[in-house]
C-alpha cells in the first residue's frame, strides 16, 4: 500500500497567505424569503482566468446547504439524460456545481482533480451570497449520480471535514477499472483525450491509460481515499449496472469497513435494476420508492459537520484540505500520505514520485505554508 513511501523533509518558512478573490461580479440576491434558482457565476480561489458556474437556489424561505453533481456527460444549464437527479429539494438551499467546461464553464475538466476545489468554492461563495437563505452554513449535505457519484465518493476523501453527509449514487471508485470495463468505449476517450469529436480542444480528463499512467488514474478514484472518510454515506447501486457495475460501490463499502470506517457507510444494492440503457433500467416502483425514500432519510439523519482528528493520517491524493491544514502535492497525479499531530504541529508527508509538496495550516483567521522537499 503506503506504507513503504519514503519520508520527506519538511523546511519551515511560515508566511501569512494573502486573503481569497472575489473576481465574479455580485449582483442582487434574491427577494427575502421567495423562491429562487439562478445560474450565475461565481470566483475560483485555484484559477484567477476561471469562470465558474452553478445554479444556485432554494424553495422555501431559507434551507440547508445541498450540493447535487451532476452527471459524465451531463451539465447543469442544459438537462441532460447523464444527470441522475435528485428529488431532495425542499428544506435545502441547492447548489448545483457546473463542471470545468460544461455549460457556461471555462476550463478543462481533470476527473476529480482540480474541478473539485470548484465545488468547495461554490460552498464558500453561497454562504456569503446567500447567507440569509442558509439554515446552519456549516452544515454541507452532498449528492450526486453517475459522474457525479464519482465526483461524491473523491470530495468525502479530499475535503474530509467538509461535508456531513453524502449519498453517492451510481458512482465511479476506481477509474482504473472504469475504463477497462467500458465496453462501449464512451468514457474511456474523455480519460485519454483520444475522442474524435471534441470541438473545445479539451485536454485528456486524465490522459493515457491505466497501463501507461496507473498512479495519476489512482490518484483520482475515492477507493484511494476511502480511509480518510469523516463523513456519513450512503451508496446506492443496480446489482445489473452496466455503464457503472455494482462493483464500484461494493469495493468502496467493503475498503470502508476493511479500515474500520464501517459505521459510517451504508449501502442500497437492487437486484435486477441496470443495463447497458441506463443506471436504473428495470427499477420497479416499489423500488424507486425505496431508494428516494432511503436517500432523504439519510441527508434528514445527518446533520453533523464532521471534525478532524488533532493526531492522525491521511491518504493525499494530489491534495487533501481540511478546515485546520492543507497538504497539495506538486502534482494531482501524484498519490503520498501525510501523518499528523496537530497539537504538536508536526506534519510527515511521504511519497514515492511526488518531489516537492506544500503544507498549509491555519492559526487564527490566516494561514500560514511551507514548502516541503521530499527524498525519493
Amino acid at each position: 500500500m503506503l506504507s513503504f513511501l519514503p519520508r520527506c523533509l519538511l523546511t519551515v518558512v511560515f508566511f501569512a497567505l494573502a486573503g481569497s478573490r472575489t473576481n465574479a461580479a455580485a449582483p442582487t440576491a434574491p427577494t427575502a424569503g421567495a423562491a429562487f434558482r439562478e445560474y450565475r457565476e461565481y470566483p475560483s480561489t485555484s484559477d484567477p482566468a476561471l469562470r465558474l458556474f452553478a445554479r444556485f437556489g432554494c424553495a422555501t424561505s431559507s434551507g440547508v446547504l445541498l450540493v447535487k453533481m451532476h452527471g459524465w456527460h451531463g451539465q447543469v444549464k442544459t438537462p441532460h439524460s447523464d444527470n441522475i437527479p435528485s428529488k431532495a429539494d425542499q428544506g435545502y438551499f441547492v447548489i448545483e456545481p457546473e463542471m470545468r467546461g460544461r455549460g457556461d464553464a471555462t476550463g478543462n475538466p481533470d476527473c476529480n482533480g482540480w474541478e473539485l476545489q470548484d465545488v468547495v468554492d461554490a460552498v464558500t461563495f453561497a454562504r456569503t451570497h446567500y447567507r440569509d437563505r442558509i439554515v446552519s452554513p456549516a452544515v454541507v449535505l452532498l449528492s450526486g449520480g453517475s459522474g457525479g457519484g464519482g465526483n461524491t465518493y473523491a470530495l468525502v476523501g479530499k475535503f474530509p471535514d467538509l461535508f456531513a453527509a453524502a449519498v453517492s449514487a451510481s458512482g465511479i471508485s476506481d477509474y482504473a477499472m472504469w475504463h477497462t470495463f467500458d465496453r462501449k468505449g464512451e468514457f474511456r476517450d474523455e480519460l485519454e483525450g483520444s475522442w474524435d469529436k471534441n470541438p473545445r480542444h479539451m485536454k485528456p480528463w486524465i490522459g493515457g491509460t491505466p497501463e501507461t499512467n496507473a498512479e495519476a488514474y489512482h490518484s483520482r478514484g475515492g477507493l484511494t481515499t476511502v480511509g480518510n472518510l469523516l463523513t456519513p454515506t450512503l451508496a446506492i447501486h443496480g446489482a445489473e449496472d452496466i455503464r457503472v457495475p455494482a462493483l464500484h460501490a461494493r469495493l468502496w463499502i467493503g475498503a470502508a469497513h476493511g479500515q474500520g470506517l464501517g459505521a459510517l457507510v451504508t449501502y442500497l444494492e437492487f437486484a435486477g435494476v441496470g443495463d447497458h440503457r441506463g443506471h436504473y433500467a428495470n427499477e420497479t416502483p416499489e423500488q424507486q420508492k425505496q431508494r428516494v425514500r432511503a436517500e432523504a432519510e439519510f441527508l434528514q439523519t445527518h446533520r453533523t459537520p464532521p471534525a478532524v482528528p488533532r493526531r492522525g493520517s491521511f491518504v493525499v491524493a494530489g491534495y487533501v484540505k481540511t478546515a485546520e491544514f492543507e497538504v497539495i502535492l506538486d502534482s494531482i497525479d501524484r498519490v503520498g500520505r501525510v501523518d499528523f499531530d496537530l497539537d504538536a504541529g508536526k506534519f510527515d508527508v511521504r511519497s514515492a514520485t511526488a518531489k516537492q509538496a506544500l503544507v498549509r495550516i491555519r492559526h487564527g483567521d490566516a494561514w500560514r505554508q511551507s514548502d516541503v522537499a521530499c527524498r525519493p
